[in-house]
């Protein structure tokens, strides 16, 4: 899980950073990073490359701006579906508001609390995130874990894995987004019978596949994406593609 914390006011931000860390030691809740920032693009940016089950604490006013935090908030469903989101504000009487932006908020804490019940609230948001980190996301999903990442994701969400030019990275890429993480094409072909090595350098998820271009030598997927192929391997691609479509597998 990465935490995220959008937040234009630096003893705001260092309150909540402090509330988290203190409250992660307590409960031992694993974080891979606590991002903080004033900046939503900078925040946007940063969950191309996330996981599922992340967690955001987002302020509604950015540099005077009240809807700031809400239209973030929708950028980040769009591209996370399955985060957690949380917003921190001093403006309670936008709470209703955040509905009809449709960005399932898990709550809504206001700045000026005592602090014993802001520690709470932002205690049972984090409690309750760390909780859905062991829920499945899908009943048919691509479950991932070593010693460097654990993340979940749909099947019908992947497209193909590729190897990065660091040493062991690979990167996913899904319909949505794009996860990086640490790790072997042989761990991860060896997972479903779906996902096949076309190339020294990718792994496709056959059920996803559109077309094979023998010409160009490329797999082709939908949302314009693509990856290569070997020669070698596209009568058995080809093939594996179809006993995928017709839920059989060759031996």
């Amino acid at each position: 899980m990465n935490i995220f914390i959008l937040e234009d006011n630096l003893i705001q931000q260092q309150r909540l950073e402090r509330i988290i860390k203190d409250l992660s030691l307590k409960h031992q809740i694993r974080y891979r990073s606590l991002f903080s920032t004033a900046k939503p693009d900078h925040l946007l940016s940063q969950i191309d490359s996330a996981a599922d089950h992340q967690l955001y604490f987002l302020d509604l006013e950015i540099k005077n701006e009240k809807h700031t935090g809400l239209e973030v908030a929708k950028e980040i469903r769009s591209k996370d579906p399955y985060g957690t989101i949380v917003f921190v504000t001093t403006h309670s009487e936008l709470a209703p508001k955040t509905f009809a932006y449709r960005v399932a908020a898990l709550d809504f804490i206001e700045k000026e609390l005592q602090e014993e019940e802001f520690i709470l609230k932002v205690e049972a948001c984090l409690l309750i995130a760390d909780e859905r980190r062991t829920i499945p996301v899908s009943s048919d999903n691509f479950s991932f874990e070593n010693k460097y990442t654990s993340f979940q994701i749909p099947f019908s969400d992947i497209l193909y894995f590729q190897t990065m030019e660091i040493a062991h990275k690979i990167r996913l890429i899904t319909k949505s987004k794009a996860i990086d993480f640490y790790a072997e094409l042989n761990e991860i072909v060896d997972y479903d019978k779906r996902l096949f090595r076309c190339h020294r350098a990718f792994v496709v998820n056959l059920a996803n596949i559109r077309s094979v271009d023998k010409k160009n030598k490329l797999v082709l997927f939908d949302h314009d994406e693509s990856c290569s192929v070997s020669r070698r391997l596209q009568k058995e691609t080809i093939e594996r593609m179809e006993a995928i479509k017709q839920k059989q597998f060759p031996d």
